[in-house]
């Protein structure tokens, strides 16, 4: 279990987070959602085996089962990108409908972008919206997904 320390001792910001580098097959802009990459058809699709290539989060009807977490950094092409799987990100990309204390997933709205859950979204939530998004950016807190 992470522990939150706010004491200052060894740096500031220790909320927990996780990071991991993967290869992401395509262009994705920092605080876009990202998913395993699932297209077999894709260049890079097994870059570094099954399951470790990424991809700017699809808009999939019901909810993007494949969400691991947030692009850290701009890639304008395909290549090594580090993502957050867990805890506090500072403006990810969120949709401006969503309130603080929203569960939030990536459904058929806006590919790399989170919405407000849904009765009708399948997978669990992809994070938790820690304040009301501006021009649909806003702090969440990353569920992490286990997959890492």
């Amino acid at each position: 279990m992470a522990i939150h320390k706010i004491d200052g001792v060894d740096g500031d910001a220790n909320f927990p987070k996780k990071f991991v580098t993967l290869y992401c097959t395509g262009a994705v802009t920092k605080g876009d959602w990202v998913q395993i990459e699932t297209d077999s058809g894709v260049t890079g699709y097994a870059e570094n085996g099954l399951g470790a290539s990424v991809t700017k989060a699809d808009a999939v009807a019901n909810g993007n089962m494949a969400v691991i977490g947030v692009a850290t950094a701009t890639k304008t092409a395909a290549g090594n990108l580090q993502i957050q799987t867990a805890g506090k990100f500072v403006d990810a990309s969120v949709a401006n409908a969503v309130a603080a204390g929203d569960a939030l997933v990536v459904d058929d709205t806006s590919a790399g972008q989170a919405v407000k859950m849904a009765n009708s979204d399948l997978p669990g939530p992809c994070g938790l919206a820690l304040e009301a998004p501006s021009g649909n950016l806003g702090d969440v807190l990353i569920i992490d997904q286990g997959y890492f």
